[in-house]
């Protein structure tokens, strides 16, 4: 009876260690990551005679997934959105206006866009590559009657889109902007909308 109580004691003990041993193990397991959010940078680069002869208005998502437009008095223009969940959409948009008569015989004319997207994981850091986009850019030097032509170029051309899955993936979409210059008169802009962006996905 007295050797089967220290067996018992034994293996009481056994059972034990192997108990601490298993949630050590347990707590040891690296965490697993996954995406939780992203970070949004734009950058919009614009010549001095640009901003002179025209009230450049650039719309992009913000973080709560709404279209925002501010003008841009300085160059470059940047801005840094984060967004707390994921799907999400972002995109920027530039759209100039001829401030009304031009005054130069000649203008210096260059504007550049990009966008880059990092996803970020449940503690802030890094998840997978990053999405660069590539760089947008118009130049050209013009005289006062073709500014107006050129206005409507930079608008139709100088904007991007990307959705960013829940998974972290990114792909093409297609954003309403709702301030996007007339194309038959630059010098008129529809109503920009305060709503959130819409449009439908495409696969690459």
């Amino acid at each position: 009876m007295k050797n089967l109580k220290i067996m018992s004691m034994l293996l009481g003990g056994l059972l034990a260690l192997g108990s601490i041993t298993a949630c050590s193990s347990n707590d040891d397991e690296p965490e697993i990551m996954k995406p939780t959010g992203a970070k949004v940078e734009y950058v919009v680069n614009l010549s001095q005679d640009l901003l002179n002869a025209a009230t450049v208005t650039i719309y992009y998502i913000n973080a709560n997934g709404q279209q925002v437009p501010e003008i841009a008095t300085t160059t470059p223009w940047t801005k840094t959105v984060t967004f707390a969940t994921l799907p999400a959409k972002a995109g920027f948009s530039v759209q100039p206006m001829l401030k009304g008569e031009p005054s130069q015989e000649e203008y210096d004319i260059e504007a550049d866009g990009k966008m880059t997207i990092t996803v970020l994981d449940q503690k802030g850091d890094t998840f997978g590559s990053p999405f660069v986009g590539s760089k947008l850019e118009l130049k050209g030097q013009f005289g006062p009657e073709y500014l107006g032509q050129y206005m409507t170029r930079i608008g139709g051309r100088l904007y991007e889109a990307k959705a960013i899955a829940a998974d972290g993936t990114f792909s093409d979409t297609t954003i309403n902007w709702g301030g996007n210059a007339d194309s038959d008169d630059p010098n008129r802009d529809t109503e920009v909308t305060t709503e959130g962006a819409t449009g439908t996905t495409r696969s690459k």
